[in-house]
């Protein structure tokens, strides 16, 4: 029987809290509460957790400086932003930051625990994916162990599915990318943005070279500009020292970006 998923709620409102942990709880989900937000970074760091549902306006720490830390520590958690008010921009800056739904207070509380139930759906059916490519990418490596004569060869075909700049490697056939052997936690969409920059580093991409090479499909530079912007801002989070003052993911302004990694 497989463990329920488990699910931080923070609000500084007690009713709120208890209304949703109630909810949740009843409807087989594991919850935990907080009640600021540097609690609730408190309790992520010391337990893993599925899903955030976390208040946008509390003293101190508010909800998007939690969803912010999050993202810092490269973590698969599902968002959900809870406001007692509607805004634009924190909703369009929500989407930025990877949250997968932004609610207000003031919806059916039936209808956030379907959301919930949709986020977690989402989340699973992603961590199926990764697990079936890495189960595919044993099977045809202990293949290829196997065949003596052919080892060189496997080798080789091994090497080429590795990019490697300076200590960055982005293995193409398992979608995994390292940085000083350190795992960078990437979605699909930002894995092959990354893909595409290390194929030509050194170089600029435009907006619409990106998207292209990216995604699939045209777009116009300023449709391209602001699909990617966001998917290199969340990049910059899980790539660069400092993603304020960028070393490898540069903008040229208002034209695209280059990746620069010195080679080691």
């Amino acid at each position: 029987m497989s463990q329920p998923a488990k699910i931080l709620v923070v609000d500084d409102e007690a009713n709120i809290r208890l209304t949703l942990s109630a909810l949740l709880t009843r409807a087989g989900y594991a919850v935990t509460t907080a009640s600021s937000g540097e609690e609730a970074i408190e309790q992520i760091d010391q337990q893993p957790f599925d899903l955030l549902l976390v208040d946008l306006k509390m003293p101190r720490i508010g909800g998007m400086q939690v969803v912010a830390a999050v993202r810092e520590r490269g973590l698969d958690i599902v968002m959900i932003v809870l406001t007692g008010h509607g805004s634009l921009d924190t909703a369009i800056e929500g989407l930025h930051q990877g949250i997968f739904d932004y609610m207000l207070k003031t919806s059916d509380p039936n209808h956030v625990v379907e959301r919930v139930k949709e986020g977690l759906a989402e989340r699973e059916q992603r961590l199926r994916q990764r697990k079936l490519i890495d189960t595919v990418s044993a099977a045809v490596q202990e293949l290829r162990g196997e065949s003596a004569p052919a080892s060189a060869e496997a080798a080789s075909a091994a090497n080429e599915r590795v990019i490697a700049i300076g200590e960055l490697q982005l293995d193409t056939w398992r979608q995994v990318a390292t940085l000083a052997g350190r795992s960078l936690s990437l979605t699909p969409t930002e894995f092959r943005v990354l893909l595409c920059l290390a194929e030509h580093a050194g170089q600029m991409l435009s907006y619409t070279q990106l998207v292209r090479c990216a995604q699939g499909y045209e777009a116009s530079e300023l449709e391209a500009g602001e699909l990617i912007k966001p998917h290199i801002h969340h990049l910059r989070q899980k790539l660069e020292p400092n993603p304020v003052t960028p070393r490898y993911l540069l903008n040229v302004r208002g034209k695209g970006y280059i990746l620069q990694i010195d080679e080691a």
